[in-house]
Parts: structure tokens; sequence; C-alpha cells
């Protein structure tokens, strides 16, 4: 996502397992994360991050079997191939 994404925040509440957040509560006794709610973040954050990476997978499989989308891409790519080619700079 971009930036300002990040940025941005919401206070939110979810209901989780007990045992989840003390275990949470204990590593940041530990110093092992800043805080509880910094590990529900990447927790989640983890989350997206992976499913992003899935949905995209299953795109390209998609595309892969798209005859029309395979023509675009290679006709994209012998569109560059020349400039690709060039040793000079821009």
């Amino acid at each position: 996502m971009q930036s300002h994404y990040r940025d941005a925040t919401v206070k939110y509440t979810a209901v989780l397992p007990q045992d989840c957040v003390e275990e949470l509560r204990l590593l940041a006794e530990r110093k092992v994360i800043p805080s509880v709610n910094q590990g529900i973040r990447v927790a989640i954050e983890g989350f997206l991050t992976t499913y992003r990476k899935q949905q995209y997978v299953l795109a390209m499989k998609d595309a892969a079997n798209d005859k029309d989308f395979l023509t675009r891409t290679m006709d994209t790519q012998q569109a560059f191939a020349a400039a690709d080619a060039e040793d000079g700079e821009w």
C-alpha cells in the first residue's frame, strides 16, 4: 500500500483469545516486541502481505491462461526490446 496508508491509524476494538493476549503481554514484558499493540499490528500486516501475495499469484495464473494478455505482454516486450538494448544513458 501507499505510505500515507501506514501513517493513518484508526482505533479499533477486537476480541482476541485470552491466551494470545497473555502471550503477547509476556513478549512485551521480555522486550521481544515493543508492545501488545505493536505485536498485533505486525501480525495483521504480515497476514495482509501474505494474502496480497496469494491474490497476485492467483491473478498471474489466470493471466497465464488469457491468450490476449499473453499477446499484449509479448507485444509490449518486443516494443521495448530496442530501448533495453541501448548502452547509452537517457
